[in-house]
């Protein structure tokens, strides 16, 4: 029962954080009420720590807190009762005390017992007497003491439920902040110095960082971390065994938690090593990728610290994310691969074709179609390199259509507006072919066949979310006026087929000029 108990006070106290923090004037006043009610001149809220007593507050006491073994407050502390010795020189458990043996020479005592809503009992709100009182306090003193130490308990209660909160919404902005420096992130490394410096500073740790491991998790890189000022960098490699028993959990994908390397059986048959570095706790937290730990995110305290089940929660949340981040960036790093072998053997292949048309058709004696052939198989190798800019993934539409409009020479008569789109490898082929035949057809016969002709060229999104649409309209004035033709060719037959080869196109011919809309779902266009 006593063990238990004891567990349950350190447990207690340890989430209350209250230890060692500086006076509040809550618990000065209840103590100085304690005081006076029971005619008193020593009043103390005595919290039981598990190698000494600490005092919240105190009045007529100059020392801050004593040894364990010198707690009056700790006897039958488990059994939560109201605990009265008239004279503790004639009492078996106190008379040996030194603080009634010399100096301030106790006599009497009175506690009521600290309890917690979980049941746990943290400590005593105690009067003490440098004279002995054979008849204890008055009922009344009694019934009063027991009112001031529940009100003591209720204070430590709604400041922890306050600290929680506190920490809890830090915690939570931390994990939205790291979500975001992940998607943000151009590499690994980026993408692990930015978390490290967040999980620091929300936990308020003393360092943190990430390392890879090798295959039979025996050795850790450690990549450059985040650390506290004055706290030394334990960037490099480092061998597991060289600092305790810590291996063998992290290898199956466990989370290796030590609060005080001193005493924890891991670790305390030699921690110097760690204790150099400055590492007097620590979290390890495994990162895992199809089964295997592949690196371990680290968080080091340089005192002994009680990591509470909300900071665990926290960091398995930041292992998950970072396991989904290095999968994303490693994935990544294999596409680009496979992309550029691709790009790389597609433009060889548009440059053969090119080359191949040009030497069979060099004696065809009507240079028109032949020039209309390399200026499609042009539009298409401006398209390439743009998507090629892009990862072979995607590409901006404004930069497709400026690619294309750019070998032509007309820039400064042709205006173009609209957002950014990003359009994906097959909707970039297929504007790219349809902006190179409306281009070919103005300086033929549009606006761009004599000095005075415009374009303009514009973009716009209507809709939201999965219902939306792209419409563009290519719009020609001052050119001479144009008529639908008669004859329809393979170009023409392309611009109907409109951005995507599906249609929705509506093509005007007016005197002014040509005006061309064409409609697309906005979700055919662009990469998801």
């Amino acid at each position: 029962m006593g063990e238990r108990t004891s567990e349950e006070r350190r447990r207690a106290i340890d989430l209350l954080g209250v230890l060692d923090t500086p006076p509040e004037k809550a618990f000065d006043d209840i103590v100085l009420v304690a005081s006076l009610c029971c005619d008193t001149p020593i009043a103390l809220v005595s919290l039981l720590d598990v190698e000494r007593q600490w005092f919240r507050a105190r009045v007529g006491l100059d020392a801050p807190e004593t040894p364990i073994d010198w707690s009056v407050c700790r006897i039958d502390i488990d059994r939560a009762t109201f605990l009265s010795i008239p004279d503790l020189t004639a009492d078996p458990r106190t008379r040996d005390n030194p603080l009634v043996m010399r100096h301030p020479h106790l006599r009497f005592y009175a506690g009521a017992p600290l309890v917690m809503r979980s049941g746990a009992v943290i400590g005593r709100l105690c009067v003490i007497d440098t004279i002995a009182r054979p008849d204890g306090l008055s009922e009344q003193q009694q019934v009063l003491l027991e009112a001031l130490a529940r009100q003591v308990a209720d204070h430590l209660e709604l400041r922890q439920i306050a600290r929680t909160s506190d920490h809890l919404a830090r915690l939570q902005a931390a994990l939205l902040d790291i979500g975001d420096r992940i998607r943000r992130s151009r590499s690994v490394g980026e993408m692990t110095q930015s978390i490290a410096q967040i999980v620091g500073h929300a936990l308020q740790a003393d360092r943190a960082g990430f390392g890879t491991v090798d295959a039979a998790t025996e050795t850790i890189e450690v990549e450059p971390d985040w650390t506290a000022d004055g706290v030394a960098s334990v960037a490099g490699r480092h061998g597991f065994e060289e600092f305790g028993r810590l291996r063998e959990g992290l290898a199956k994908g466990e989370m290796l938690v030590i609060h005080d390397v001193t005493t924890d059986p891991r670790t305390a048959a030699d921690p110097s090593r760690m204790l150099a570095v400055g590492i007097a706790a620590l979290v390890n937290v495994p990162v895992r990728d199809r089964g295997r730990t592949i690196a371990v995110f680290l968080v080091h305290a340089t005192t002994p610290r009680r990591w509470t089940s909300t900071e665990l929660s926290f960091l398995h949340s930041v292992a998950d994310r970072l396991e989904a981040g290095v999968s994303r960036h490693r994935l990544d790093q294999q596409q680009r691969s496979v992309n550029g072998e691709i790009s790389h053997r597609l433009k060889n292949m548009l440059s053969m074709v090119q080359a191949i048309a040009t030497q069979t058709l060099r004696d065809v004696p009507d240079r028109g179609p032949v020039a209309v052939f390399e200026q499609r198989l042009l539009a298409l190798s401006t398209a390439h390199d743009a998507l090629l800019k892009g990862e072979w993934i995607a590409a901006d539409m404004a930069g497709i259509i400026l690619g294309v409009l750019a070998p032509f020479g007309f820039e400064e008569r042709m205006r173009r507006t609209g957002p950014v789109v990003t359009l994906d490898a097959g909707a970039a082929m297929s504007v790219s072919l349809v902006i190179h035949e409306m281009m070919t057809n103005a300086c033929k016969y549009g606006a761009l066949s004599n000095d005075a002709g415009q374009i303009d060229i514009d973009w716009t999104i209507a809709g939201e979310s999965d219902d939306a649409t792209l419409t563009m309209t290519w719009k020609e004035q001052g050119g001479p006026p144009v008529k639908e033709p008669t004859r329809r060719g393979f170009g023409a037959k392309l611009i109907r087929q409109g951005l995507i080869g599906t249609g929705g196109v509506t093509l005007r011919y007016h005197e002014a000029g040509l005006t061309a809309v064409f409609v697309v779902p906005l979700s055919a266009l662009t990469q998801t």
